[in-house]
C-alpha cells in the first residue's frame, strides 16, 4: 500500500465518483489515495483494518478457505464499493480476505483516527446499513453476481425500490450493491431513458414502461 500525497486527485476522485454523497463528515480532511498493486492485500483474514476505504479504481477479489484450506471466492467487487464496513469499522476481526485482482486505487479513511466520527456520522450509517442489510435480505449470490448483465441486475434492483413507480434510492449506494461502478451505472440508467423505459423526474426516476423492465429484469431477449 502507498500513500499518495495529492490533494487535487483526491478532490477529483471525491467529485467523479459522488464519494462525499456517503456521509456528512466533509471527506476531504479526514482522507487520503492510497495505492495498491496486484495481488496486494487490503484487508486480512481475522486482522481489522487499519483503514476504511472506498474503491475508486480497479477491482477486488474478496475470498476465504474452507476445512480443506481451498480458496473460496465470496464475490468480486469494481470501483465504487465500500470496503472495511462490515468490520474493520466496529473493530471486529474479518472473515475474508479481500485481494486486488488488479491495480487498485482507494479513498481511504483512518480509523484509529476517524472511527468515532464515521460511527456518529448518520448519512455514513444509513448508507452502510441499507447496503449490508440489502445483501443480506437479497441472497445476491456469487453467481448472480458474476453472470447477470448489469441491466438486469438494476431492473430487479428498480423494481423492488420503487413504491408508486418511483424509484428515489441514492444511486452511490445503489451501485456499491449491485457491484457496478457509478459511471457504469449512470450509462445504464441512460440508456433505459433512452428506451423510454424510465424518466428522469426531480429527485427521482420514473417507471414509463414496466412491462420492458420486467423483462429485462427476467433476461428476457
Amino acid at each position: 500500500m502507498k500513500r499518495i500525497s495529492d490533494p487535487l486527485r483526491l478532490k477529483d476522485y471525491i467529485e467523479t465518483c459522488n464519494l462525499q454523497s456517503y456521509l456528512d463528515n466533509d471527506l476531504i480532511p479526514i482522507s487520503n489515495v492510497y495505492t495498491f498493486e496486484k495481488d496486494e492485500h487490503l484487508i486480512h483474514l481475522d486482522t481489522p483494518s487499519d483503514y476504511l476505504y472506498f474503491l475508486v479504481e480497479g477491482t477486488v477479489r474478496v475470498y476465504s478457505y474452507s476445512s480443506d484450506t481451498q480458496n473460496i471466492v465470496i464475490n468480486r467487487s469494481e470501483a465504487v464499493t465500500l470496503i472495511g464496513e462490515a468490520s474493520s469499522l466496529w473493530d471486529l476481526s474479518p472473515k475474508s480476505n479481500v485481494i486486488a485482482e488488479t491495480p487498485c486505487v482507494c479513498v481511504g479513511i483512518s480509523l484509529k483516527k476517524y472511527r468515532s466520527l464515521l460511527q456518529q456520522d448518520i448519512s455514513f450509517l444509513q448508507n452502510v446499513c441499507q447496503i449490508l442489510s440489502y445483501r443480506l435480505n437479497s441472497g445476491i449470490t456469487l453467481a448472480n453476481s458474476l453472470t447477470e448483465p448489469v441491466e438486469t441486475r438494476l431492473a430487479k434492483f428498480i423494481l423492488e425500490n420503487a413504491p408508486n413507480q418511483l424509484f428515489s434510492f441514492k444511486l452511490t449506494t445503489c451501485s456499491a450493491i449491485l457491484n457496478v461502478s457509478y459511471r457504469h451505472l449512470l450509462r445504464t440508467i441512460n440508456h433505459f431513458k433512452e428506451e423510454g423505459i424510465l424518466e428522469k423526474q426531480k429527485s427521482h426516476l420514473l417507471i414509463k414502461n414496466e412491462t420492458k423492465l420486467r423483462e429485462i429484469a427476467e433476461n428476457i431477449s
